[in-house]
C-alpha cells in the first residue's frame, strides 16, 4: 500500500513539472511573437466627427520623403485605415534605421504635426491595422 502511495505522488509531481515546463515555453513564444508585432512609433489621424486633418497628413507624407532625401534612407511602413471618415495609422519599424535616425525622425515628426488636434502618437505598440 505504501509503495502504491509512493508512485502516486511521484506521478503527480511529474506531471506537475511537466505542466510548468509547458506553460514557460507557451508564454516565450507569446513573448517573442509580441515584440514582432511591435512598431517602434505608430502616428494616428483621428477624427472627431468631421473627418481628419487632410492638410497635416498631406504635410507628413510630404516630411517622410523629405526625410528620406536629408538622410538617404528609407523608411519602410505600413497605413492602417480603420474609420469612415478618413482615420488612418501609419506604422513605422524603423528597423533599418540606425537609433540616432530613429529618434530623430520620431522626434521631427512630432515637431512637424504638433499643432493638428486630429493627430495622436504612440510608441512600441502593435499597428492597430485590425480595427475596423
Amino acid at each position: 500500500m505504501s509503495n502504491l502511495l509512493i508512485a502516486l505522488l511521484l506521478t503527480i509531481l511529474l506531471s506537475c513539472n511537466s505542466s510548468k515546463k509547458t506553460t514557460e515555453n507557451t508564454t516565450s513564444k507569446k513573448e517573442v511573437e509580441l515584440m514582432q508585432n511591435l512598431y517602434r512609433f505608430n502616428v494616428s489621424f483621428i477624427s472627431i466627427g468631421s473627418g481628419i486633418d487632410s492638410k497635416a497628413k498631406q504635410a507628413f507624407i510630404e516630411f517622410i520623403r523629405s526625410f528620406e532625401e536629408k538622410n538617404k534612407v528609407k523608411i519602410i511602413y505600413e497605413t492602417a485605415p480603420w474609420g469612415r471618415e478618413g482615420e488612418t495609422d501609419f506604422c513605422f519599424k524603423l528597423s533599418d534605421l540606425n537609433k540616432g535616425n530613429q529618434i530623430k525622425f520620431i522626434a521631427d515628426s512630432k515637431d512637424n504635426l504638433k499643432n493638428s488636434k486630429l493627430v495622436r502618437f504612440t510608441e512600441n505598440t502593435t499597428c492597430k491595422n485590425d480595427r475596423k
